[in-house]
Parts: C-alpha cells; structure tokens; sequence
C-alpha cells in the first residue's frame, strides 16, 4: 500500500491530488484488493485512522496499516452495501482531499462487496431468476446458486421494501417504487403481512411469469384486501397485463378517479358493492342501515354514469377499481 502511495506521488507534479486519489483506489478495485488492503490504503493516504463496518463486523487500522480500537466520535462517513458504513477518524474539517478518499473509498468495499457477499451474490441470482430479458442459461446459473429444484413449482412474493420478508429477497426497482421479491416452494403456506402480491406457481425457468404477475397482484391489493394472489384473481391479472400496454384510460375509470378525488369516502362503499350480491349485505358489512346504503347507492352510479346495483354494473364496477388501484397503488 505504501509502495502504491508513494509511486502515485511521483506522478506528473501537474496533476491534481484529486486525480491521484481516483487512479489509485482504481488500481486497487482492478488489482481486486480486499477490504483490508483497501482501508490500510484510505489510511496511508489520509495519515489518520480509517475504518469501515458491515454485516456485524467493525475494522479500523491507523496510518501504518496496523489495526486499532475504533474511537468513539461524530466521524465524516459514508454508505455502501446494504448496511456498511466506511470512515475516516479525523474531525471535521479535515485534510483538503477527505471527502473525496472516502467516497472512493466506500466506492471501493461497495465494488468488494458485490463481489464476495453472499448476500450480494445472492441477489444478484435472484435479479437473474426473475428477469424475463435475461438469457436462459443466465437464469438456470441464477437458480442454482439459489438451489432451486429444476422441477419444482416456486411462487414469487412482491411486497414494499418495509415489509419484512423471510429468505433471501432482491430489490428491484420498478415504474411503481422499490419492490422486494423473494421466492418461495408454491407449497408453502401463507403467512404474509401488509401488501403483498404472491405471483402463479412456476419451474424456476419460468420465474420470471410468476414475478410478472405477483408484481400485478401487489398493485391489486387494497386495504381491505391486503394480500393478492394471482390464482384467486384469475382473469383479472390478464386483463390487468394488457392494462399497462393502453394508453387510453377507460371513462368509467376516468369517472371514478374524479369521484375518489372529490369523496374519498366513498372507495370503501364502490369496493364492498362490488364484492357483495345485495346491497342488504353492504350494510351488514360497513354497519349502516340499509335504505342508507340504497340512497348511497343510487348517488354514486348517477356519478359513475352506470348502475352498480345491478350484476352487469357490479362487473363493470370491479374492472374499473381494479384499472384504478392499477394506475394509482404506489410503494414509493
């Protein structure tokens, strides 16, 4: 490391330090130095202690190389990972090139990481498995590192990034907020809290279809209904597919978006009307009486302009909610 520090000082005395900083910790990311070899690096450059945490384990070593106890402080750090933090033991305002070493620096162990993490690589994987444009040869490796069973039917679960998930998850970045997914045998049973779309039964091959449709299933939830499984919704996760590929809304959603944004309280009503066969049981369920939920009724199909209380309308109704949470639900 010292040996690197000095040969980058004997650069052009023209370039800037700033420059010198990035070639070197680019010579250690292509020379695929581990951690250790990276802090001692960050050390030998800043002439303070320098140090980095992740996955439950805390390293610091001062301007020799040598390892040292961490000392207690407000330190300038930096992310990178999942969870790790890297930092430079010198108070604010530190050395001109401070700031820069620590983010190549965290730039540095994100890149180790990725690399050597089983958690990394295990992401990683799963991205594969679920990417229906990644190459099959791609997803195959991606489920072996996985273990999963070439012949095993395997669901795929979505849910929002603060939802906590057992097994190992990926995050994917989708048009609706950062999703989690984790894949589970089909045979297991349900435990989900919150909102959480379980995607159709498929051979690790075709995982990819079950993460399609378990991300349709998420943005179908409702709080009423707070877990979707694309089974249950049969055809309505077909038609949500095809949804996203208009570019037209349809006037009855159009309708509805207006009459949610003006009465917000009457989602919970549209949602049990379409899911019950009688307004009778409407009122059972929202604890109303049952001429109320009749006037309520009538008011809201003269706003939509079709009559909910019948079966066509009924029909007509669960579309439109189901295009609506399609085009509103977000997890952002």
């Amino acid at each position: 490391m010292q040996g690197l520090v000095w040969r980058l000082k004997a650069l052009d005395p023209v370039a800037s330090e700033s420059l010198k900083v990035i070639a070197y910790f680019d010579t250690l990311i292509n020379s695929r130095a581990n951690a250790d070899m990276l802090i001692r690096g960050a050390a030998a450059l800043c002439g303070c202690p320098v140090g980095y945490s992740l996955e439950g384990r805390s390293i610091c070593v001062d301007a020799s190389g040598q390892r040292i106890t961490s000392e207690q402080g407000q330190w300038p750090s930096q992310p990178f990972g999942i969870d790790g933090k890297a930092w430079i033991q010198r108070a604010r305002p530190g050395f001109v090139n401070d700031e820069l070493i620590l983010e190549r620096l965290a730039l540095a162990l994100g890149v180790f990481w990725d690399r050597t993490s089983p958690v990394a690589i295990t992401r990683r994987a799963m991205e594969a498995v679920i990417d229906g444009d990644m190459p099959e040869e791609k997803r195959s490796e991606g489920a072996r590192l996985l273990h999963l069973e070439r012949d095993r039917m395997y669901r795929v679960h979505a849910t929002p990034v603060t939802t906590s998930m057992p097994g190992p998850t990926a995050l994917v970045q989708t048009p609706f907020g950062p999703i989690k997914a984790g894949i589970r045998p089909s045979t297991e049973a349900l435990e989900e809290v919150g909102p959480t779309g379980v995607g159709l039964a498929r051979a690790p091959r075709e995982l990819y279809y079950s993460w399609e449709t378990a991300l349709l299933a998420l943005r179908l939830t409702t709080p009423r209904h707070s877990v979707q499984t694309a089974d249950e919704l049969g055809s309505l996760i077909v038609l949500a597919g095809r949804a996203d590929d208009s570019g037209q809304e349809p006037t009855d959603v159009t309708n509805l978006r207006q009459l949610v944004e003006g009465q917000p309280k009457a989602l919970p009503m549209l949602e049990a009307i379409a899911e019950s066969s009688s307004l009778r049981s409407v009122a059972g369920q929202l604890h109303l009486h049952h001429s109320s939920v009749q006037s309520r009724a009538a008011e809201l199909s003269i706003a939509l302009a079709f009559d909910i209380r019948t079966p066509v309308g009924r029909v007509r109704l669960t579309l439109a909610l189901a295009l609506f949470r399609l085009a509103t639900n977000r997890f952002d």
